[in-house]
């Protein structure tokens, strides 16, 4: 009892405390005067933008697609991981960017923050960015927390909205920001574009384009709009020259990670699917794409220094296998692409069949030029080009997929994506994988079943069990 009545004390005074302090006013006694006194969205976009490398260079969606293999340590190749978290792009890019919203909204920063550059565009190219961002992260996990999420402490067990309606909130952000956009001053601190807003139009479109088709064995209406209305626009990409890259710098805290990766380890490999396929069909992008094998002996056709490695296998002697040519793994300037001349090239081929208004040119030239875009990005000679479109020009889905998953070669969550949704080219999973099968989406953080459990066993019972094989909505084939 003595206890008891000691605790109840204690937590008196404290209360009394607490409560005293509440009405007292400690002014600016709290402000760091050499600290800034509004956001610096400059600052906010450069570092929202740095999560976008990422996005392109993460190695999980090249492995289940088999662009490439594993080395001594097999995991996204075999399946390993079961559960995925998407906290760090709430808590970081996608925060970041609803800051730069929020401020150039608002009527009494807006003046401040003019600063970084007009307010529409900055607005204009968060949104964007943030559809980017909302748009890869739906396509990995499916239904989301987004119209209940950031709320802090009076939103911590949100809603999960479904992927439908999150696409139909991405359009619609897409539409907005294409509205906003104008021709003052572009956002300080845009290391993709340099504030350049025609850039960002063209990274609307393809956005756009990119999702209408992702959608259309789900929503063919809505598909077709979207499609066509990113065709009118006329501002897609239109060659190689304007393809979509994230640029790095040659500093070690900048540079790109496929360098990185391949400074000191060697865990990555050329996939002995992608191998095959190139040498069944004579493509020339097989000696730009890899280089030889340090243990193979160069042959007459170079199957031996050209070896393609099992997936999912510990393939521990790294050095018998083909390896990711080195314009890739030794520039550490070296541009990952986001969008690509290619991939807008098969896009408007795969519409054309589907007979949607691409603008002019047939399904047939379409997708000849986008084998072409895509060898010649490479560096492909003319001859060799021609030899292998010569050999290769019938069009039709099969094909257009096939050809689609080799030009998106390392681009892992594009590939991933557009092979789920065409179930094309056929893959066989690793024979190594414990569960032979591969991934179709990724599962929820085992934290999000305990800290939201109400919502979590909604969302299950909507849109399936949480796992690696529930397809997405989209994901009708």
């Amino acid at each position: 009892m003595k206890k008891t009545i000691k605790k109840i004390a204690v937590f008196m005074f404290a209360a009394t405390v607490i409560s005293s302090c509440n009405t007292v006013d400690f002014g600016d006694i709290n402000d760091n005067p050499n600290g800034p006194t509004a956001a610096i969205t400059s600052q906010l976009l450069s570092s929202a933008q740095i999560s976008v490398s990422g996005i392109i260079t993460d190695e999980t969606g090249i492995n289940f697609v088999q662009h490439l293999a594993e080395g001594q340590y097999p995991g996204s190749s075999k399946y390993v991981t079961l559960t995925y978290s998407y906290n760090g792009y709430y808590t970081g890019p996608v925060q970041n960017l609803n800051r730069i919203i929020e401020v150039n909204l608002d009527a009494d920063q807006a003046a401040v923050v003019s600063q970084f550059g007009n307010n529409d565009n900055q607005i204009a190219v968060a949104k964007l960015l943030r559809a980017y961002f909302l748009h890869y992260m739906t396509d990995q996990w499916g239904a989301l927390p987004w119209t209940e999420a950031f709320k802090g402490i009076d939103g911590t067990q949100p809603k999960f909205d479904s992927q439908q309606s999150l696409y139909t909130f991405m359009f619609s952000q897409i539409d907005d920001a294409l509205g906003r956009m104008n021709a003052n001053a572009g956002p300080q601190g845009d290391m993709i574009f340099g504030g350049d807003m025609a850039k960002w139009a063209t990274f609307a479109n393809t956005l756009k384009m990119v999702m209408a088709l992702r959608i259309s064995d789900a929503d063919a209406a809505t598909a077709k709009t979207k499609f066509e209305q990113a065709v009118a626009s006329g501002k897609l990409i239109s060659s190689n020259a304007s393809n979509i890259r994230f640029t790095y710098g040659s500093d070690d805290g900048s540079d790109n990670p496929w360098q990185d990766r391949f400074e000191s380890r060697e865990d990555y490999v050329i996939s002995e699917t992608l191998m095959d396929a190139m040498d069944a069909n004579t493509d020339p992008r097989k000696f730009k794409y890899t280089k030889p094998a340090f243990n193979g002996a160069v042959t007459a056709n170079g199957n031996n220094a050209y070896k393609g490695a099992p997936n999912g296998k510990v393939n521990g002697n790294t050095k018998d296998f083909a390896f990711i040519t080195n314009t890739v793994i030794e520039d550490p300037v070296y541009k990952v692409a986001i969008y690509t001349y290619a991939q807008t090239k098969f896009s408007l081929a795969e519409a054309a069949l589907k007979a949607w208004n691409v603008g002019g040119g047939t399904a047939a030239a379409h997708f000849k030029a986008g084998i072409e875009a895509s060898m010649m990005s490479w560096s492909v000679s003319t001859a060799d080009m021609d030899t292998y479109t010569a050999a290769h020009n019938t069009v039709s889905m099969a094909n257009i997929a096939y050809e689609k998953w080799m030009a998106l070669y390392l681009n892992g969550p594009e590939a991933w994506a557009e092979w789920r949704r065409l179930d094309a080219p056929a893959l066989t999973p690793s024979i190594y994988a414990n569960d032979r099968r591969i991934p179709v989406r990724y599962a929820y953080s085992s934290t999000v079943g305990d800290n939201n459990p109400v919502n979590y066993a909604a969302v299950i019972a909507s849109q399936g069990p949480d796992n690696l094989h529930t397809k997405l909505w989209w994901d009708k084939n």
